[in-house]
């Protein structure tokens, strides 16, 4: 058992970060080895966006499916000063398509890593998600971690099944920290965007990637960026230096954060999903010196997610809670969108 508590974690400390391979943990585990941390694992069935780190210089992966290795997991947490759990399915079309697979996963088997937790003493950073916060109920205010309702739609609309899964994991682990079993902060992302995010395709047959690859797929390769319902929903788009700059800051301060939820966003980054297109075309064009053929056309969410996919309007998120440690988001909008799509257009200049 680990004998480091929540408020003792220092840059000799072993992390395990299981789901290190995604956008995310990638962008994350550079950001650890870069303020030297030297005991930092990665779990993941993928190491691609890991490549430029050289292992052995604080810096471990290690293949992994949580979902049939348990043995091998809980071995690990015993191991582990702190866990950093980012394992989830995280796509709204996943959601509509394979929504027993998304509760499998994002509530089943990463209730067993907070059970090992729990069971061996080794404090947890469990990564949530904004959707949790479902729709806005008509309030104009920012989403507060600790106070704002949490309105899901009904239940033959898939598209909240992710957010219940994420919400009822983050209940247990709340109800497990008030009996004293588990140290915790739970996280809550808002739209963060920058290099390497999954994924970009030459056509809709490939799959449909979240908004911001979508956008840029599109305009790549000419295909149309499609807005659903007519683009009206808005987003706080936050840069991933921004965003891991804020995780860093709550591993630094494990000790104030002991058993709280936490979010992370860029409340002043909020864009309409038919401006963000519209904003991305002017800055690729800008960008990559060329004109893109991609058209910016409507279509119903029916068609293009399929039956019982909802959204929410708006989600602005309150971060007093980082405020309080001197934590802002120094990227705004232009700043956010410009670099993200820079990094894709040398990387797809580099490819020819």
């Amino acid at each position: 058992m680990s004998s480091v508590n929540i408020g003792r974690i220092d840059k000799a400390s072993r992390m395990a970060v299981f789901g290190g391979g995604g956008f995310i943990g990638s962008h994350l585990i550079k950001g650890l080895t870069a303020k030297r941390y030297t005991s930092v694992l990665c779990l993941d069935l993928v190491e691609d966006k890991l490549q430029r780190l050289v292992p052995g210089a604080g810096f471990e992966f290690r293949r992994c499916d949580i979902r049939q290795e348990d043995q091998v997991v809980r071995a690990v947490i015993e191991e582990s000063d702190l866990v950093i759990d980012l394992v989830a399915y995280a796509n709204p079309i996943v959601y509509i398509e394979s929504p027993l697979e998304v509760v499998e996963l994002n509530l089943f088997d990463n209730l067993k890593i907070v059970d090992h937790c729990a069971r061996l003493g080794t404090p947890l950073i469990q990564f949530s998600t904004c959707e949790v916060y479902g729709k806005t109920g008509g309030s104009e205010d920012s989403f507060n971690e600790d106070t704002t309702d949490l309105i899901l739609g009904p239940v033959g609309n898939h598209r909240w099944i992710y957010s219940c899964a994420k919400q009822l994991l983050e209940r247990i682990i709340h109800a497990r920290g008030l009996r004293g079993e588990i140290d915790y902060v739970i996280i809550r992302p808002f739209n963060f965007i920058g290099p390497e995010m999954d994924y970009l395709v030459e056509s809709p047959s490939e799959g449909i990637p979240r908004v911001f690859p979508s956008f840029l797929s599109a305009l790549i390769h000419g295909q149309p960026m499609y807005l659903v319902d007519g683009g009206g929903s808005k987003r706080t788009l936050t840069y991933i230096d921004d965003a891991v700059e804020a995780i860093l800051l709550i591993i630094e301060n494990l000790d104030r954060l002991r058993n709280e939820i936490v979010n992370i966003g860029s409340p002043q980054n909020e864009v309409s999903m038919r401006e963000l297109a519209c904003l991305m075309r002017e800055l690729y064009e800008e960008i990559a010196g060329e004109a893109s053929t991609a058209r910016i056309m409507d279509v119903p969410a029916e068609v293009f997610y399929g039956e019982g996919y909802e959204d929410c309007d708006r989600r602005i998120p309150d971060i007093s809670k980082l405020a309080r440690l001197g934590w802002r988001p120094r990227h705004d909008l232009d700043r956010t969108l410009r670099k993200s799509i820079q990094y894709y257009c040398a990387t797809r200049l580099a490819s020819r």
